[in-house]
């Protein structure tokens, strides 16, 4: 929504700013990968300024962590809406199909220190949802041969 008052420029208004940056993101994580995404390239996609991201972001490191975060979120979704060891160990794979550039940053280096502790928990609790479907090693090194096209 654009509003203007009188002597001042227009101002675009966002609802949910860091939600709609999040989407941004991990859109053009899915279409481009996790290297080429910018904080200027996710306030275009959302419609907003240059400068919009860092209300709510302090830097591209913290929007990468938070994107990694709800990639994590949507992974553990999909692992507990389904039942039995084959089950999972599908779904964790249809995830890294779906979504390989959010696959490779959830499991990549990220210097994000405020995501980290949170990021190591929802690591653990994926290991402890796949442990029946051969564990979280055997699944991440299928799913790396995936993404590299050997599986």
């Amino acid at each position: 929504m654009r509003t203007r008052l009188r002597g001042q420029k227009t101002q675009y208004h966002h609802g949910d700013l860091r939600r709609a940056l999040l989407e941004a993101a991990m859109t053009l994580i899915d279409i481009r990968g996790p290297e080429a995404l910018t904080l200027r390239a996710a306030a275009r996609r959302a419609g907003v300024s240059e400068a919009a991201p860092y209300r709510h972001f302090a830097n591209l490191d913290a929007l990468l962590g938070a994107v990694a975060l709800e990639g994590f979120e949507m992974l553990i979704a999909d692992l507990e809406n389904v039942k039995g060891a084959r089950a999972r160990r599908d779904a964790f794979l249809a995830f890294v199909g779906d979504f390989p550039g959010r696959y490779t940053l959830m499991f990549g280096t990220l210097a994000d220190r405020e995501s980290a502790a949170r990021r190591q928990d929802e690591v653990a609790n994926i290991a402890e949802l796949v442990d029946e479907s051969g564990g979280l090693a055997l699944l991440h090194g299928t799913a790396s041969l995936q993404l590299v096209g050997l599986a």
